[in-house]
């Protein structure tokens, strides 16, 4: 679902978004203040909002159509269907649940810096190779952007992806030293 209506910023339109949804008797998750959660008898409803784009869990489908209803009066709610992909992860269904993934993420982001026919290899990084944030010729504004935002999708894999974080981890930890005026060669 995503919700529409409010135009003043971003602050604003979740303030108003949460009010009403602590109307509603939502309470507001203690770990994530983008997660809300509603339980009445035997109806449990989850709603994670990013921006202006909200997933809705419920444990009744009646529950899920009726939300929107309920909060057209403030917001013009739009139903985008069942999820499929949001922050860059992947959901399909399977016989007995949901399955995640972010393969369609990690082929784009190596598509992005044209090394999506590279071969597999079971350390990203050589252990021995010395980095040095003074080789090489600084890189232009727009390769600086390129590169903290190719950095940026990396650390976002190794947060989200627990069984990729520990090889990738080292990788990115050394990337980000280079963050601040990266260079073409042996800044990373």
């Amino acid at each position: 679902m995503a919700i529409y209506g409010l135009t003043q910023a971003p602050r604003a339109w979740y303030s108003k978004l949460s009010s009403k949804l602590q109307q509603l008797r939502f309470k507001t998750s203690k770990s994530d203040t983008s997660l809300f959660n509603y339980h009445k008898l035997n109806t449990t409803i989850f709603m994670l909002i990013y921006v202006d784009d909200i997933i809705v869990s419920s444990s009744s489908s009646d529950a899920v159509l009726a939300l929107p209803m309920v909060l057209s009066d403030s917001f013009a709610p739009k139903d985008l269907g069942s999820l499929h992909y949001f922050l860059g992860i992947e959901v399909k269904k399977i016989n007995d649940g949901i399955a995640f993934t972010q393969e369609k993420y990690a082929h784009d982001l190596l598509r992005r810096v044209n090394m999506h026919n590279c071969k597999e290899v079971s350390t990203p990084l050589s252990t021995s190779e010395k980095l040095s944030a003074y080789d090489g010729e600084p890189l232009g504004p727009q390769d600086c952007t390129m590169y903290g935002s190719i950095v940026g999708a990396l650390q976002y894999l190794t947060i989200t992806r627990p069984d990729i974080s520990f090889p990738l981890s080292f990788l990115v930890n050394k990337v980000c030293q280079y963050l601040y005026a990266p260079r073409t060669t042996g800044g990373a």
